[in-house]
């Protein structure tokens, strides 16, 4: 059994970071710019000095941004100018334009044309890296269906089903996929080893400067399963807070009078609303398991259900916001809590930072979403009533 004291000393590190981020943090919202809605743009020569935030169904930024880009949203389109760094997670993300910093994507299918001075890291279904697209920094990619031309100029690691290199890649490349091909327009000037199930077919006119190495395995093995697992990991848990983030934000948006009666109401009653949370979540799904193998209670079971897990995924997403409003009337020394955006931000966060804490980070997630999920089912019920009435 390890030793309380060394449990401790590993954690001091976890707290510690999440000390300067409940310090720092709500001043540096302050200096971002945050956008919200079904379709956002940033048309070409409008300039944003600050750090930008975009959560919405379709999101095109054809101006500048002087910070970092952080984007969600079904269709995301990026023609302009950002100087940082850019993080973006959906269905269809295209990328035209120039980013100064390094670029993480997590979508279906992502399409890079323009250039990226720092790294490149990108999980997706479909990944297109086409001619006239530059990256300056190290590319790590997860994908199904690859396509790698432009020019790449430093090391290449990728998993994937299928990979066609067609382009200049001036460092090493690694890879692991069930196909590779190397096409006629391809310029591979550093070494090349790759694990694949048969060997690459190579264009007669590909020019291939280094030594490659070939290492034969069956199939999508458990290394591979592993490897991709570990180098998509990162990705996933941005584009996880992304798309919460992007959640809250449109729901205070869209909602602010609702957020803010059941944020203030579940944490004025903070002790009730846990219990009760705490009682509902467990008791309520054996009673539609009951009600469900009954003929007659099947579609009650279904629709009950159906409630049951809505309740939780809003619960998910606001037990964030309640944290970011308990927080900020504390460091303010406000008398009474408030929901602003920048309580979203900070709180939704910070629950998702003190998820990487052991234990500590559950039980304090797992405590503000038996509150919310306790105050949701209390106003609902409040609304019953109220029609009933």
């Amino acid at each position: 059994m390890s030793d309380p004291g060394t449990f401790r000393h590993r954690l001091a590190p976890d707290f510690f970071a999440i000390l300067l981020v409940l310090i720092a943090f709500p001043a540096l919202l302050e200096a971002i710019d945050m956008r919200a809605g079904r379709r956002i743009t940033v048309p070409a020569g409008e300039v944003i000095s600050t750090n930008l935030y975009v959560a919405a169904s379709e999101v095109y930024v054809s101006g500048s941004v002087e910070g970092d880009l952080t984007a969600a949203g079904g269709e995301v389109s990026l023609d302009g100018t950002v100087a940082n760094d850019v993080t973006v997670g959906g269905g269809q993300l295209r990328i035209n334009g120039q980013i100064g910093g390094d670029l993480r994507v997590a979508g279906g299918q992502v399409l890079l044309t323009g250039r990226v001075n720092g790294d490149l890291v990108v999980a997706g279904g479909v990944v297109r890296v086409l001619s006239g697209a530059m990256v300056g920094g190290d590319v790590l990619l997860a994908g199904g269906d690859v396509l790698l031309e432009g020019t790449l100029v430093r090391s290449v690691r990728a998993v994937a089903g299928k990979v066609l290199l067609n382009g200049t890649i001036t460092g090493p490349v690694s890879l692991r996929t069930n196909s590779l091909a190397i096409g006629e327009g391809a310029n591979l000037e550093n070494e090349l080893v790759y694990f694949a199930p048969v060997e690459a077919t190579v264009a007669e006119n590909a020019r291939i400067k280094g030594p490659i190495t070939f290492h034969m395995i069956s199939g999508m093995d458990q290394d591979w399963l592993r490897l991709l697992l570990q180098r998509a990991g990162s990705v996933f848990f941005l584009l996880r807070l992304t798309m919460t983030l992007g959640a809250g934000l449109i729901g205070f948006l869209l909602l602010r009078k609702p957020t803010q009666d059941l944020i203030q109401y579940a944490l004025g009653n903070f002790g009730k609303e846990f219990l009760r949370g705490f009682v509902l979540f467990f008791v309520i799904p054996p009673a539609i398991f009951l009600i469900a193998i009954t003929v007659v209670g099947v579609p009650v079971a279904f629709l009950g259900g159906l409630f049951h897990l809505s309740v939780g995924i809003v619960s998910v997403i606001y037990a964030g916001i309640a944290l970011g409003a308990l927080l900020l009337k504390w460091l303010r020394h406000r008398p009474a809590f408030e929901v602003t955006w920048q309580a979203v931000l900070l709180g939704i966060s910070l629950a998702f930072l003190v998820r990487l804490v052991p234990y500590v980070g559950f039980l304090l997630n797992a405590t503000f979403f038996l509150v919310i999920f306790g105050a949701l089912y209390q106003r609902f019920w409040i609304l019953l009533r109220g029609a009933a009435r």
